[in-house]
């Protein structure tokens, strides 16, 4: 379900696998593999919208922007590539 006043009727039905690409562009974030889902543009807005006339992206409370400066340490850095490597996330 989607609501708002950029949101528009849907020119095909959403999927599931339609989420994540959907997230992403949402959070104008890149994807480091191509999904088999599309981009519901009808919620998020049409990508060829140039940088300058486009809406902000969705922020999301606690979650970084990208555009303010880390403040992970290299120690904490270093800490989270070895977590992620335990977990398979990372080789």
């Amino acid at each position: 379900m989607a609501a708002g006043p950029g949101v528009k009727p849907f020119e095909q039905p959403p999927m599931l696998i339609d989420m994540a690409p959907t997230i992403l562009a949402a959070l104008d974030a890149p994807a480091s593999i191509e999904h088999t889902g599309r981009v519901l543009h009808e919620v998020v807005g049409n990508a060829t919208v140039s940088q300058a006339e486009a809406k902000p992206a969705v922020q999301i409370p606690g979650m970084p922007s990208g555009s303010e400066e880390s403040n992970v340490s290299d120690t904490e850095a270093d800490e989270m590539e070895e977590h992620l490597r335990g977990l398979g996330y990372l080789e």
